[in-house]
């Protein structure tokens, strides 16, 4: 079953605290992972990605981790008491020594080292793990629903898009003898009017000669190839297994794209020229889907 690597999962979890997992991902050649949360789940990355990387394995994708109504993932503000006294003791010092005015509180408030900031409490963190990583893992469920139902989308799609290539193949290949027989009776006239001014001739190095032009304008071979690469897509795409398919596809449009390019340089001839001209839009549609497949 071809996937889409295109989609979008969210998942909730509930209890002491709301967590909340969204999952975004797009295409990419590999897998490529991002991931944003509250500082104190950051230890929890490696497992996360994991996690996520056995249910998609080509695309973007990025992980955003929100915990809601927690105080836990909150750093602690605390008074340095011990920093405090020794101010107000410093302070009533120099107001006996100069006679100045103690400060004010706002003053006291603004010296360093009174407040200090104390991270979140790791063991209470940890507790969340399990809550966190069922809700990663029902996010990438759902991510991987969409992603499947866009890739019905893109099969149905790209299966057309087989087809009527291999129209214009067989439209093609039905029309190469006419070809052929142009190209018989342009050379024959060639040589006729070559032997009219010529006394002698090498047979064999006509022959030869007649025998290199036909293999240089001959397409069946690239034409043969164009159909098994069709039959390989569309195989390809109507398998129902997890294995991901899109390297695969964009290989054989490559080399789709190839064969039609020999038989544009070969084909002489203003239908062939025609039918490379649609091939290679047709293939070029192909290709833009197939980047979104898995």
């Amino acid at each position: 079953m071809i996937k889409s690597m295109t989609g979008f999962g969210m998942a909730e979890q509930s209890g002491e605290a709301m967590i909340r997992v969204e999952l975004k991902s797009v295409n990419h050649r590999f897998f490529d992972f991002s991931f944003n949360a509250p500082k104190p789940f950051i230890f929890l990355e490696d497992k996360i990605r994991k996690a996520v990387h056995s249910y998609m394995k080509r695309g973007t994708v990025t992980v955003n981790l929100a915990i809601d109504r927690s105080s836990v993932i909150l750093p602690k503000l605390e008074t340095n008491w011990a920093v405090v006294d020794q101010y107000v003791h410093a302070a009533k010092d120099i107001q006996v020594r100069s006679g100045l005015p103690l400060p004010d509180l706002n003053a006291i408030l603004q010296l360093p080292g009174i407040f200090s900031l104390r991270e979140a409490d790791y063991k209470a963190v940890k507790q969340m793990e399990t809550s966190v990583l069922r809700a990663v893992h029902s996010a990438a469920k759902n991510l991987v629903v969409m992603r499947e139902k866009e890739g019905q989308t893109l099969r149905t799609d790209l299966l057309a898009k087989i087809a009527a290539i291999r129209s214009e193949v067989c439209r093609l290949e039905a029309f190469i003898p006419e070809v052929r027989s142009q190209y018989e009776r342009k050379l024959r006239r060639s040589i006729e009017e070559f032997l009219k001014t010529c006394q002698s001739i090498d047979e064999t190095r006509l022959m030869n000669e007649v025998a290199l032009f036909i293999n240089k304008t001959a397409v069946d071979e690239e034409l043969t190839r164009m159909k098994s690469h069709l039959n390989q897509c569309e195989n390809l795409l109507m398998e129902n297994g997890d294995d991901p398919v899109g390297r695969r596809l964009d290989f054989l449009i490559q080399e789709m794209n190839r064969e039609v390019n020999t038989i544009g340089s070969k084909g002489n001839h203003a239908e062939i020229s025609r039918s490379v001209v649609s091939l290679k839009t047709e293939i070029e549609k192909m290709r833009e889907q197939v980047q979104n497949v898995e």
